[in-house]
């Protein structure tokens, strides 16, 4: 299914902070603001909800030199809504924390939007969309997972397409307007069936935006064009 135009929110591109070259963060970043990246994804793992870590707060003391930069926060950590004050006054603009990981989720939510930040419901591979059901009211969007989190580079799940389309289908349904991210080997195959199931925000890792073989530049040029909105 292809979903008309008009019931889309406008469509992104951001880049995983993650992918790129940890000696050389500042060069990466320099030429990725150069290109209009629309945003910077940040990855928050803790060890325990998966078995990863990924940048700690210090990151943020450097990011507050980007300032006219976007920031969300990706948290992939146990008992978010103990975290969160974490990021309180950090160069932060939206949060997203993982469904499997809240026992309080509204509350969770509830917390994000009081210390000013846009609130983002994150799911797994393996986890059903039917669990946002009665959240969709409360987040600004929604994070599907094409990949097992946790790790970069790993391969495409072709379910997350079907999943996409479902999550797009409820929001028509009940007449939200809530934006798709869908992070996990986005290139320019898998931008273009995600776009056409409906996600408009995509999250550029290593699969697609920090490749060996082409430059930021280059590569942001080819999934613009996989879906010719700009």
């Amino acid at each position: 299914m292809i979903h008309k135009i008009k019931n889309r929110m406008p469509v992104k591109i951001g880049a995983s902070l993650a992918c790129a070259n940890q000696i050389d963060l500042s060069k990466d970043l320099k030429e990725l603001i150069k290109n209009k990246i629309d945003f910077i994804h940040i990855d928050i793992m803790d060890g325990v909800f998966v078995k990863n870590y990924c940048f700690g707060l210090q990151i943020f003391d450097y990011l507050k030199y980007f300032s006219n930069t976007e920031f969300d926060v990706h948290l992939m950590v146990d008992d978010p809504f103990n975290k969160v004050d974490l990021f309180n006054g950090k160069a932060v603009n939206a949060i997203s924390f993982h469904l499997e990981a809240a026992s309080n989720p509204i509350q969770t939510i509830k917390k994000i939007k009081s210390m000013g930040f846009k609130p983002g419901i994150a799911i797994n591979a393996g986890s059903s969309e039917n669990l946002l059901d009665y959240l969709y009211e409360h987040v600004d969007y929604i994070l599907v997972m094409a990949v097992e989190a946790g790790f970069t580079g790993q391969k495409f799940l072709r379910s997350s397409i079907k999943k996409v389309e479902r999550i797009k289908d409820a929001l028509d349904k009940r007449g939200y307007s809530l934006d798709i991210f869908v992070d996990g080997h986005i290139d320019k195959e898998t931008i273009r069936k995600l776009y056409m199931a409906g996600a408009n925000v995509f999250i550029g890792g290593s699969s697609g935006l920090f490749t060996q073989d082409n430059s930021i530049e280059n590569n942001l040029k080819i999934l613009r064009k996989a879906i010719t909105w700009r």
